[in-house]
């Protein structure tokens, strides 16, 4: 087995992971017993895609060859992190932390698990105890500087990211995380550099690409609105995340009504205020890709579905945008209402060319196209009835309906299933 599996080692670093499992496949035959097989057969399909189910299957197996040992448990765990199953893998890391307190790989897998459940400090005391065992040890180090960031510690965070590229200069993860800090603080430039140099020595890290993107987005100072909205939230659970959601739109309702009794214009200012929140936090990944097709650089970083999303979110929102605004200037109700079909259009339609889940993709395109016949509907009975007033008829009913569709997204898209990929 010695030959194959050293093969097969070198193969994984060399991320060649399907030839990898070829030859560790052709050796279970032999040594069905042997838990070092199982063990690298996890880790190289872990790493590919569609291969997920089977990598754990193989950790179980290596698990229950090896009953007493902290490793087999830790990458049982970390691969439950990647199905996005954090509450089965929380108890199995802390086993693994249980087996042997000395272990690197189990406590940075404990902080691995409390990061994906948004408990900052626990993660951040795990990958400080990591540390405490191993000060080198580049994976505590990385985590230990994203929790922070994650904290908005940015000082603290920096402070790690320079001690780790002090001992490490040619570590990808490190430039990405301090790119990630540099946007949390604003430096927009600044981050665009230290991203580009983290795809410079590893162009496959996808951390460091979505950072790039964010920087290129974040050119746009209604993005870099969004960009404080997104880092203030992140510091909170999805449950607290949801109550805050929750007590905005009671807040709303409150200040409303506060607001109608001091003077009926200030109802309205309120509205647009609460409208372009809530609206704009949906709005802003899409309109930000458009801008960037604009940019022959900028948009090289986009991949297709990114592609599409900001020429679809564009197009509908500042057509619609134009449409709206002419037609409310020439007293056109016709004109008027069909731009704001297209504006509220782009509402569904920033969820469907760069969403994961396919059956999400569905029912928000649906909701997108619904929403323009809903609009074509009233354009027509408008036009036919230039007379009567515009909630009146099937126009009234048809503009209802569109505006409830276009809220019903922005609910249903907290499910995760519409929102998450199967994991396989």
């Amino acid at each position: 087995m010695s030959d194959d599996f050293s093969r097969a080692q070198l193969l994984r670093q060399h991320r060649r992971y399907e030839e990898a499992v070829v030859l560790l496949q052709r050796q279970l035959p032999h040594f069905p017993d042997n838990p070092d097989l199982y063990i690298e057969l996890a880790l190289n399909r872990s790493e590919i895609p569609g291969a997920m189910k089977l990598a754990l299957e193989d950790a179980k197996t290596a698990t229950g060859l090896l009953p007493d040992q902290s490793f087999p448990l830790a990458l049982q765990a970390q691969i439950l992190t990647q199905l996005d199953r954090e509450k089965e893998a929380l108890p199995l890391a802390e086993s693994a932390v249980s087996l042997d307190p000395q272990s690197v790989y189990g406590w940075n897998t404990r902080a691995i698990v409390l990061s994906a459940l948004r408990r900052w400090k626990e993660a951040e005391e795990c990958a400080r105890e990591s540390l405490a065992l191993d000060p080198d040890d580049e994976t505590a180090s990385n985590l230990l500087a994203h929790v922070l960031r994650l904290q908005n510690r940015l000082d603290d965070s920096e402070e790690e990211n320079r001690r780790r590229l002090a001992r490490d200069p040619e570590n990808a993860f490190s430039f990405a995380n301090a790119g990630w800090g540099a946007l949390q603080r604003g430096r927009i430039s600044e981050a665009e550099g230290f991203f580009k140099e983290s795809l410079r020595l590893d162009p496959d890290l996808n951390h460091a690409r979505e950072g790039l993107k964010e920087a290129y987005r974040a050119r746009s100072k209604f993005y870099r609105l969004f960009l404080r909205w997104a880092f203030f939230m992140q510091r909170f659970s999805e449950g607290n995340r949801f109550l805050m959601v929750l007590g905005i739109l009671f807040g709303f309702k409150i200040l409303r009504w506060a607001a109608e009794m001091i003077h009926p214009v200030l109802v309205g200012v309120l509205v647009v205020v609460y409208f372009v929140f809530l609206f704009g936090t949906w709005l802003a990944s899409g309109l930000a890709n458009f801008v960037l097709l604009r940019d022959p650089v900028a948009r090289l970083s986009l991949d297709r579905g990114e592609k599409a999303e900001g020429l679809a979110v564009g197009l509908l929102f500042f057509g619609g945008l134009v449409s709206l605004a002419t037609g409310f200037s020439l007293g056109m109700n016709p004109l008027t209402f069909g731009g704001g079909a297209l504006m509220v259009a782009s509402l569904p339609a920033t969820m469907v060319f760069t969403n994961p889940s396919k059956l999400g993709q569905v029912v928000f395109g649906l909701a997108a196209i619904g929403v323009i016949l809903l609009g074509g509907v009233a354009v027509v009975d408008l036009l036919r009835n230039p007379d009567r007033f515009v909630m009146e008829g099937a126009a009234g009913l048809a503009i209802s309906m569109a505006a409830i569709i276009a809220l019903g997204t922005t609910w249903l898209a907290m499910i995760p299933a519409l929102r998450k990929a199967r994991r396989a």
